[in-house]
């Protein structure tokens, strides 16, 4: 028994040993799995360094890497994740920036200084540091330099940026290149870092030198004789300037038809070489452009791009030959291009709503699908457009998308060979759809030009067999967003009046007066003058106007209170809106002259005392002169003066209500007149004529006998 014992403990022990060498394999693979899983990081909770490599790259190496190609915050192989040439310099200065309280997010700009403040301490030379961050003297030749530079975060949260600058770094290369003049773009980060994982402990970060985008500015013309409404951040006379990219630009006012000049400035750095440039100019439609529009820089003539235009603004887009003139001149320093042009306030503008011109910037590096609308000759009456969206972009509609707003001008070329628009369509829908325009010269000449920002347009050819034509916009989510400049503002104002007799507000004999005419005037005792592009459609609908006054006039006292006086007011206030409508629509400036010209302007009151003047300049000194007194009433002997302000169109509750029976149309500035008959006010006053008409009878009578004696 004790034998059998023996040899079972022996076969156990013996097993237990086979057993030890079967599983320490698998043991020690779990222990090296152990050993090499970051515990540290899944575990962090913040991220208490970040080292920055600064990586040199070939030319070619950098137009090929993978702008997206995605690391996790880790330390990587420097030439499997970049290039074979790839290589980490030392003596490029570096420093950790925060960004500013009170800076939105979505406002959040890394090329914007002005958002960002040093992070004292964090600062350095790459290559700089030994293998715990500490710097190491230049005159230390024994302590071993690692590459990079270790930054100490820890006890730092929020948004932070890490920024180059070239004119501190010592590098040199070895036949003593220095590196790019243009700064790279700095690199934005977010602390704690994250990944998959978690939190990142010691995070590395890889900055390489890329081109950075141009700049752009937009404003009034510096030496415009615009009257400032609000200076805004930069003033109306400021000009283009590139640091008030994002600042509020001024509000000017003008009259109608006044030419507001624009300039816009763009900065391409030195060394960039860019594929695509195109400006995309949009204005509301109180602006007309004036298709003046000039371009300076960079030996640029009209060869070198083209130019597609509207009423509402135009599409500048730099050509194969422009681009490399651009790119050549870039290798000396840095290039300015300049474009000038000019818009009118036309009838369209709205009293008290500022008017913008919008520009934006289109750039990438490699060439885009915009093209010149094609000419086409309908051969019929009516055509269809038709439109598809994204063709190579992500085809996903976004919120924005949805938002968008495309134009769609239809223009005809006259017998000068210069296009007028005829009809301009808006869609704000990002589905394909189908516009429709009607009672076309057949055998005339046409094109569409669409206008929508954020989309490149390539035009197809007319198809004349179906009456088609077809606009693809492309989308490509690759290139960066287009750079848009503030605008400055356009604003005209105007003043609403009531005629009445000579009671006050709220007085029940308070009567409104049809039938009053009157000029406006400016301090000078100018008279407003209005130029017409169809002066025959005002006239004619102003003398309409006319006779239905006339004819409500020429009704008895006592049919003007009935049925038929009812009608005559509702005869005159149609023909007063159908006056103001042809007025709107046709004038196209004013000016200022004399009272005896063919096209000075008159204004009418209607049947509830109602006329009003839009499109006048804020100022003070405006004055009316009555030419035409209501019927029954004295004419005003002196001017009333008002004054054109911001508000002042719609007014307030101190003034007469526009409208007889609401305040819809908010309120107006009173105008009184007297009644012709004389009043029998009794009392002394009479006694006092009639004892003087007594007197004057008597003086006569004496005299009269005193002649009658001496003919004697």
């Amino acid at each position: 028994m004790k034998k059998a014992t023996n040899k079972l403990m022996s076969f156990l022990a013996a097993f237990a040993m086979v057993l030890s060498v079967l599983v320490a394999p698998f043991t020690s693979a779990n222990a090296a799995d152990d050993e090499t899983t970051d515990a540290p990081q899944t575990k962090a909770t913040e991220t208490e360094s970040v080292t920055i490599h600064k990586i040199l790259l070939t030319k070619e190496a950098l137009d090929n890497h993978d702008k997206d190609k995605k690391y996790d915050g880790k330390e990587v192989d420097i030439k499997d994740f970049f290039d074979n040439d790839a290589k980490e310099i030392d003596g490029v200065y570096f420093k950790l920036q925060k960004l500013n309280d009170g800076v939105k997010e979505a406002d959040i700009d890394v090329n914007n200084n002005a958002q960002w403040t040093d992070v004292s301490g964090k600062d350095g030379f790459t290559g700089s540091q030994d293998k715990d961050g500490n710097v190491v003297s230049k005159d230390d030749k024994e302590t071993e330099r690692v590459p990079g530079l270790k930054i100490n975060t820890k006890g730092l949260k929020g948004t932070y940026r890490i920024v180059e600058d070239l004119t501190k770094s010592t590098y040199k290369g070895d036949k003593g290149e220095l590196l790019a003049n243009s700064k790279a773009v700095p690199t934005l980060l977010t602390l704690p870092i994250t990944n998959d994982k978690g939190v990142v402990k010691e995070a590395h970060v890889y900055p390489k030198n890329t081109q950075e985008k141009p700049e752009i500015d937009k404003n009034f013309a510096a030496d415009n004789d615009l009257k400032e409404e609000k200076a805004g951040e930069t003033g109306s006379k400021a000009g283009a300037n590139y640091d008030n990219y994002q600042k509020e630009k001024a509000t000017v006012t003008a009259d109608l038809g006044k030419s507001v000049p624009y300039e816009v400035k763009t900065k391409i750095k030195k060394d960039s070489h860019y594929k695509k440039l195109v400006w995309n100019d949009n204005m509301t439609k109180g602006l007309t452009y004036q298709k003046d529009l000039k371009v300076n820089g960079a030996g640029l003539t009209a060869d070198d791009y083209f130019v597609t235009e509207t009423d509402g603004g135009f599409t500048l887009v730099l050509k194969e030959s422009g681009l490399t003139k651009v790119e050549n001149a870039a290798k000396e320093k840095d290039v300015e291009i300049k474009l000038v042009y000019s818009a009118k306030i036309n009838g369209k503008a709205v009293v008290d709503k500022p008017e913008l011109n919008d520009i934006a910037l289109d750039y990438a590096n490699k060439k885009g699908h915009d093209s010149e609308p094609k000419e086409f000759t309908p051969g019929q009456k009516e055509i269809t457009m038709k439109k598809s969206w994204d063709v190579t972009g992500d085809q996903t509609v976004t919120e924005a998308d949805k938002g968008v707003t495309a134009y769609f001008t239809l223009q005809k070329k006259n017998d000068q060979g210069k296009w007028e628009d005829v009809e301009t369509v808006e869609k704000t829908e990002k589905d394909n759809f189908e516009v429709k325009f009607s009672n076309l010269d057949e055998n005339g000449t046409y094109r569409i030009v669409e206008s929508v920002k954020g989309y490149e347009a390539e035009y197809m050819e007319y198809n004349k067999e179906t009456g088609e034509i077809e606009i693809k916009d492309h989308k490509d989510t690759d290139n960066p967003e287009k750079l848009n400049p503030t605008e400055p503002k356009v604003q005209l104002g105007g003043r609403k009046f009531v005629k009445t007799n000579n009671e006050e507000k709220g007085s029940d004999k308070l009567e409104r007066l049809v039938g009053a005419e009157f000029y406006v005037k400016n301090a000078q005792d100018q008279y407003l003058v209005a130029a017409k592009k169809d002066a025959k459609a005002v006239t004619d609908a102003k003398a309409a106007l006319d006779d239905a006054v006339k004819a409500y006039n020429d009704l008895s006292a006592e049919d003007q209170k009935g049925d038929k006086g009812t009608e005559a007011k509702n005869l005159i206030n149609d023909k007063q809106k159908k006056y103001n409508d042809a007025f709107v629509a046709n004038a196209t400036e004013y000016t200022w002259g004399a009272k005896d010209d063919a096209n000075v302007v008159v204004l009418t009151s209607d049947a509830e005392g109602r006329f009003e003047i839009k499109g006048l300049e804020y100022k003070e000194g405006y004055k009316l002169e009555e030419k035409t007194a209501p019927k029954g009433y004295a004419k005003l002997q002196s001017d009333e003066e008002f004054e054109v302000k911001d508000g002042s169109y719609v007014s307030t509750a101190d003034e007469l209500q526009y409208n007889k029976d609401n305040a819809d149309k908010g309120y107006g500035l009173q105008i009184k007149n007297k009644n012709v008959t004389i009043p029998q006010t009794g009392g002394i006053g009479s006694l006092i004529f009639v004892v003087a008409g007594l007197a004057l009878m008597a003086v006569a009578f004496v005299a009269m006998k005193r002649r009658n004696s001496y003919e004697a």
